[in-house]
């Protein structure tokens, strides 16, 4: 299983819970009782929706059992998460358990063996992923203005574990785009192959070269649901 971290070989890293196992989980962790809970799309961490008999709606979130072993990143990230709320961009936040913690290391065994996942819920924002829509100008300029907006209000965030965010290696980071030529072949046979290519080409030639005149920003947090 690969991870952001491209150095990442460990087996079964990514959870696989069981709809019983995680609904125990919402039971025990939250005392709430799923009326409907359900598979979200992911990519090395698992997710489920959940929704209670009254309404609210939430995203369980299982991380993978190797960001799992760094707690303080989760944190990090966590508080990132809020802080951009509080600053006035909806954001998903974290709900926390019955014994009042944002995130609980839990050690299941969910097919591979005893493992430990680190588990919050966090409230659910409504939408369509801008994949799926037909992409317009106005659309990409919101977009745009979104990210610039973002990474303004975490010029301003503070915590003692915010260096963990800079990670070496980390293939999500636009730092690291050269990274991704290791598996282009992955789209051998599509015609956006070439893109991909000319895209880090352009990256090459016209962005390294200048890219220590720019500054680094924290806006590759992770805020997606892997």
């Amino acid at each position: 299983q690969r991870s952001g971290n491209i150095t990442m070989s460990k087996k079964h890293s990514k959870p696989n819970f069981s709809q019983a196992q995680a609904s125990e989980m919402v039971k025990r962790l939250f005392e709430l009782m799923p009326s409907v809970l359900c598979s979200l799309p992911s990519y090395d961490d698992q997710n489920f929706y959940v929704a209670s008999p009254e309404g609210s709606e939430y995203v369980l979130k299982i991380t993978n059992t190797e960001d799992s072993k760094n707690p303080e990143l989760i944190e990090v990230q966590t508080y990132a998460m809020s802080f951009l709320q509080q600053n006035g961009l909806p954001t998903q936040t974290v709900l926390p358990t019955t014994s009042g913690q944002l995130i609980s290391l839990e050690e299941i065994d969910c097919g591979y063996g005893s493992q430990k996942y680190l588990v919050r819920l966090l409230t659910y924002l409504p939408g369509t992923t801008i994949s799926k829509v037909p992409l317009t100008q106005q659309l990409l300029y919101e977009t745009g203005k979104t990210a610039a907006r973002m990474d303004k209000i975490l010029e301003k965030l503070e915590h003692p574990h915010l260096s963990l965010l800079q990670r070496e290696k980390y293939i999500w980071s636009l730092s690291n785009v050269t990274l991704l030529e290791e598996y282009i072949n992955v789209l051998d046979g599509d015609p956006l192959q070439e893109v991909v290519k000319s895209v880090i080409h352009q990256y090459k030639t016209c962005v390294i070269p200048k890219r220590s005149s720019f500054r680094k920003c924290d806006t590759n947090t992770a805020f997606y649901l892997n």
